[in-house]
């Protein structure tokens, strides 16, 4: 087989674009003992995909795995608890439920009830000039740093673009 198809279809492979028919042709190739030299690393990966297409399960697989069942004991069916057990079961989990929604109720309302309440937000100016000028300082320097990041992304768009006409040549 060609050395340039078996190349082709190998970057096609490791890609994860081959078809089926790509991928048998493939795995002939490598199992017909004819393989080049500069194919050495990659045959035993196809070796060992031949190989293992060709295991399965032993004739007495199915005859130990019905002894094994008829082993197992089954399992003794448990009784129904009586009437008044099962209606106090559900009387004990209403009234869980009736507990929970009170204390919740208790603490919602004890925090409810506490007389200071404290702002999420309070002021640190009293001077509105002041807060201003403060303001202006953070965005300027919020904008000098956005500045030096967008830079370095410029930075990586040349790296990428000087790689990918690296690839395109190579190509050719």
């Amino acid at each position: 087989m060609d050395s340039s198809r078996i190349d082709k279809l190998l970057e096609k492979y490791w890609e994860g674009e081959t078809s089926l028919e790509e991928e048998k042709e493939l795995k002939d190739y490598f199992a017909s003992g004819e393989v080049e030299a500069r194919f050495n690393s990659v045959a035993p990966l196809f070796n060992y995909y031949k190989e293992e297409a060709n295991v399965g399960l032993d004739t007495f697989f199915d005859e130990r795995m019905i002894a094994k069942l008829e082993k197992t004991e089954t399992k003794r069916k448990v009784q129904k608890p009586g009437r008044m057990v099962e209606l106090f079961s559900n009387i004990a989990k209403v009234a869980a439920v009736g507990l929970i929604v009170i204390v919740a109720g208790y603490f919602i309302r004890q925090e409810m009830k506490k007389d200071e309440i404290k702002p999420y937000l309070t002021d640190t100016f009293d001077d509105p000039q002041k807060a201003f000028e403060e303001t202006k300082k953070a965005l300027e320097l919020i904008s000098r740093n956005f500045n030096k990041g967008r830079k370095e992304a410029k930075k990586i768009t040349t790296f990428n673009e000087a790689q990918e006409k690296v690839k395109s040549e190579n190509q050719l």
